[in-house]
């Protein structure tokens, strides 16, 4: 067994069942620079990994009841329309721009997250009614279009954005952004597994890490007060908005 893998799939398991992302902040680049796949292999193996991970995450978040299985329809059905848009509309818009667009809206859930409330049982949801399915469309488009045209995962922005609209604490935005999360991965692995790109002598092992490592991230994240886990969360954001500051230069300012 390639340990190695195992390490990695373990420690992006605990990121994701904690914070309910896809851990693929952790998996790419372990698996470039510790474990010396290509960029494209990685990408792939990331993905078949975080289906094990995202798995075991949603699982354990939905024996507790902490899953908003409607919600993650509407996010994913905006999620799935996003990606296809992405994919038409990649290079037409600057990506830097997109960057600045990404880096701005998780300043944004930083501030709402480390400044609001968080008693134990949720906030006031911002929207009511028919708003809020349109907004979780809304919400999975974005989502979708940033996942194809920079990469990013849309965990980041799946948890904040449900906590806000809906207004449900923060361990159900965790599991229910996981719940979307999933379907997605899988369809994504499937095609990139089909292709020939996954290495399978690593994935197998990251998934087996992987699956561990969510149901332990799950576990604590419902045993922690809902007010840690959202400064938790906060701070996982700035890392991962520190990490894409310098992909918001413009070509010229790179030059110069």
């Amino acid at each position: 067994m390639n340990w190695r893998g195992a390490v990695l799939g373990l420690g992006a398991g605990i990121i994701g069942g904690l914070f309910g992302v896809g851990g693929g902040v952790l998996i790419v680049p372990g698996l470039v620079l510790w474990l010396h796949l290509e960029q494209r292999a990685a990408g792939a193996t990331s993905l078949a990994t975080i289906v094990a991970t995202a798995a075991a995450g949603v699982t354990r978040f939905a024996i507790d009841g902490s899953v908003a299985f409607d919600t993650a329809g509407m996010l994913f059905v905006g999620a799935a329309m996003g990606a296809l848009g992405g994919a038409r509309v990649a290079g037409r818009i600057p990506n830097y721009w997109l960057a600045r667009g990404f880096v701005a809206l998780l300043t944004a859930s930083i501030l709402r997250l480390t400044l609001g409330g968080g008693g134990g049982e949720g906030t006031d949801p911002l929207v009511t009614g028919l708003a809020e399915p349109a907004s979780l469309i809304a919400v999975g488009l974005l989502a979708g279009l940033l996942s194809a045209t920079l990469g990013i995962g849309g965990g980041v922005i799946f948890v904040p954005a449900i906590v806000a609209l809906t207004g449900v604490e923060q361990q159900v935005g965790s599991g229910t952004s996981l719940a979307v999360i999933l379907p997605t991965v899988i369809i994504g692995s499937s095609i990139h597994a089909r292709a020939g790109r996954v290495t399978w002598s690593i994935a197998i092992p990251a998934g087996l890490g992987g699956i561990v490592g969510g149901l332990a991230g799950a576990q604590v994240a419902l045993g922690l007060p809902e007010f840690t886990l959202r400064r938790m969360f906060a701070a996982f954001l700035v890392v991962v908005a520190f990490r894409m500051l310098s992909r918001t230069r413009a070509p010229s300012d790179t030059a110069a």
